[in-house]
């Protein structure tokens, strides 16, 4: 079972801002990301989250 992290987790295990985690979320660039409420779950795949290329 993958494990379940917020956007500040996610920011710390990229090593990049809360904000640009916010970004890539917008840009539904983060794969398995959802929102629940106010509150972003994004799964870890072998311990971190997993950002895909930008799609041109």
């Amino acid at each position: 079972m993958n494990k379940i992290v917020g956007t500040t987790e996610a920011a710390f295990l990229l090593n990049i801002s809360v904000s640009r985690v916010k970004v890539l979320l917008q840009q539904q660039r983060i794969k398995g990301a959802k929102k629940a409420g106010r509150v972003w779950k994004i799964p870890l795949i072998k311990g971190i989250p997993q950002v895909q290329e930008l799609k041109k």
